[in-house]
């Protein structure tokens, strides 16, 4: 058994290429600080195990915060009743009891735990719970990015079931769904625990045996993004571009280069919804780019035609700084200056099940796929 720990450094360079490889959300960089913080009062260290050497009888469980937008109505609703919103101390002890909740149902021990996609907040949570038991988590998840519903998921693509799933909302609320139809009515569920909880719950679920792990989820994304963020850090000191780093680090594809000009975000049903939109700079200059997303990145057009969609990666950074944008905060201020990145989806999303899954006819648009290196001819 391999499991490798994670010093401080590694943590930062995660952090910043998982910004990135997150395709504009997967849990805000703050989010996962806080939750380092927390376990750094226990003394506690993350380490991470690579699906090969997960033994094959052991059992490896998913974790992941679901949530999003919600109403106004719903958002004063919930503050009248509870107050102010439970701090990360808080959460983590949701995370902690949702754990709690699934291995005493499954009356067995969790060996290891899992992402269900690549980000920086929804990554390091499993992180930290596994931490806190002292254990590793999984080098990979089942996306390799982020993406906003539980059914696009790996998972989901190998047949494997999605429950039981333990929830906890931020107030110790809890409960365990014993079975539901398939992942689409799992997200229908997790998700309206999260709007009736003002936009949040915690979940954990997808139990798998360690024989099962390797072929059925996105292998070492966690390293994988440790060296993005480590070929961004070195080429900002030596002075180099970083969003060059950037697409050599993860064999992708620069589609564009730009600014902002417009930023539109509208939260309904536990999902911020919108779109970005760039006019081109330098070899760039007179194009036009757009992307849509639902709390990621999902679909682009270039003047005005499709472009790259998922399930391949549309990844926005700082043109100067390298840093990965983010859906959630202020990141798209007009006048911006990033880069756009297009990065291969893994092979499980390539094949006819994860392709019927995950497509841009999903989110509504009838738009083909076409993978990332056919549309920009290379």
């Amino acid at each position: 058994m391999s499991v490798k720990g994670l010093s401080d450094g590694d943590i930062e360079d995660f952090l910043s290429g998982a910004e990135i490889l997150g395709t504009g959300g997967g849990g805000g960089v703050e989010w996962a600080r806080g939750m380092l913080e927390f376990i750094e009062e226990y003394d506690k260290k993350i380490s991470i195990i690579d699906p090969m050497d997960i033994p094959e009888d052991a059992l490896v469980a998913g974790a992941a915060g679901v949530g999003g937008g919600v109403t106004q109505e719903v958002r004063e609703k919930i503050e009248k009743k509870f107050g102010t919103r439970p701090s990360m101390n808080d959460f983590m002890k949701t995370s902690i009891l949702a754990e709690k909740l699934l291995s005493g149902y499954l009356g067995e021990n969790i060996y290891a735990y899992l992402a269900f996609e690549l980000g920086c907040g929804n990554t390091i949570l499993p992180a930290c719970i596994a931490a806190m038991g002292d254990k590793p988590v999984v080098d990979g998840d089942c996306n390799g990015r982020a993406v906003p519903e539980i059914e696009l998921c790996t998972l989901n693509v190998k047949g494997i079931p999605f429950t039981p799933i333990s929830i906890v909302s931020p107030w110790m609320e809890t409960m365990i769904v014993k079975r539901v139809y398939d992942y689409s009515r799992a997200e229908d569920f997790c998700r309206a625990i999260a709007v009736a909880s003002g936009g949040s719950c915690m979940t954990m679920g997808a139990p798998v045996r360690g024989k099962d792990l390797p072929d059925s989820i996105v292998k070492n994304t966690i390293s994988g993004s440790i060296e993005l963020g480590k070929a961004i850090r070195l080429a900002n000191d030596k002075g180099k571009d970083p969003v060059e780093a950037a697409v050599k680090a993860v064999d992708g594809y620069l589609l564009f280069r730009g600014k902002v000009t417009h930023f539109e975000r509208e939260e309904r049903g536990g999902f911020m919804w919108g779109d970005h939109k760039y006019e081109g700079t330098g070899e760039y200059k007179g194009k036009k780019f757009r992307i849509y997303y639902k709390n990621e990145n999902m679909i682009s057009w270039l003047d005005g035609e499709p472009y790259v969609v998922g399930p391949d990666f549309l990844c926005v950074m700082d043109a100067g700084t390298g840093q990965g944008l983010s859906n959630w905060g202020g990141d798209f201020a007009e006048g911006r200056e990033v880069a756009v990145l297009g990065v291969r989806a893994d092979d499980i999303w390539r094949s006819p099940r994860g392709l019927e899954i995950f497509n841009p006819r999903h989110f509504g648009f009838d738009i083909d796929y076409r993978p990332v290196e056919e549309v920009v001819g290379k």
